[in-house]
């Protein structure tokens, strides 16, 4: 079972791909504001390189969000168009899930609270846990945009290895720096979470026919975008 993965959900871009859960390779790249030029070069190279065409592809796993309002949509778009012609499944998946997915290998038996910056001391995150029993992580808390004062409030009552992470974590050291204590750890600058993982994680939700009809390939942005948020503020 070949799954593809696509996460444009950051300024990196990246792609991966696995059968039956075994690597077979990925690209990961910095591209900013290119994903619509790149996108699909991208997936052609990882494809020559690994010997593999677009219609030996199984099933395909894309991120959803939250994420760049731009990425997030060419990422879709193009997933839609592949199930259109492929007639394969897909699934579409939190942003958030896909990066606790990738420390849960790393910190088993904790609680997992990625994080995103979402600008003006805001993040986007949720609350996951691994038990190292399942195989699926269990969601506590849903996706959602919170002031980074509120984020103590969001994790007090969890007694047990609680693991912070991600880009609203690094770009909000001084405050999540009080967040240090016996049962919470504090993780740094990842710089990406990898192609294939994200490929892996789709992998194990679509082998359970667990997918994600045409509809469903929708972004989630869980705020509005920036310039509204600035046009409402000097206009309404």
């Amino acid at each position: 079972m070949l799954i593809l993965g696509i996460d444009t959900s950051s300024d990196i871009c990246s792609v991966g791909v696995n059968n039956k859960g075994k690597f077979i390779g990925e690209i990961n790249i910095k591209l900013k504001r290119r994903h619509s030029e790149r996108l699909l070069p991208i997936i052609k190279r990882l494809l020559f390189e690994t010997g593999l065409k677009l219609n030996d592809l199984d099933g395909i796993v894309v991120t959803n969000g939250p994420g760049s309002f731009t990425g997030l949509r060419i990422g879709l778009s193009t997933v839609q168009a592949f199930k259109m012609v492929l007639d394969i499944p897909v699934y579409s998946i939190s942003t958030l899930e896909y990066m606790a997915f990738v420390l849960s290998q790393y910190y088993g038996n904790s609680i997992l609270v990625p994080t995103i910056d979402a600008r003006n001391q805001r993040v986007y995150t949720a609350v996951f846990k691994d038990d190292n029993s399942k195989e699926f992580l269990k969601r506590l808390k849903e996706d959602q945009a919170i002031k980074i004062y509120d984020m103590k409030e969001l994790i007090k009552d969890y007694n047990q290895k609680t693991i912070l992470f991600g880009s609203g974590v690094d770009n909000n050291n001084k405050f999540f720096n009080e967040f240090k204590d016996d049962k919470t750890k504090i993780v740094k600058n990842i710089q990406n979470y990898g192609g294939f993982n994200l490929s892996l994680l789709g992998y194990k939700y679509l082998k359970n026919g667990i997918t994600s009809n045409f509809e469903e390939l929708t972004p989630k942005y869980l705020k509005k975008p920036q310039a509204r948020i600035n046009w409402e503020k000097k206009y309404l």
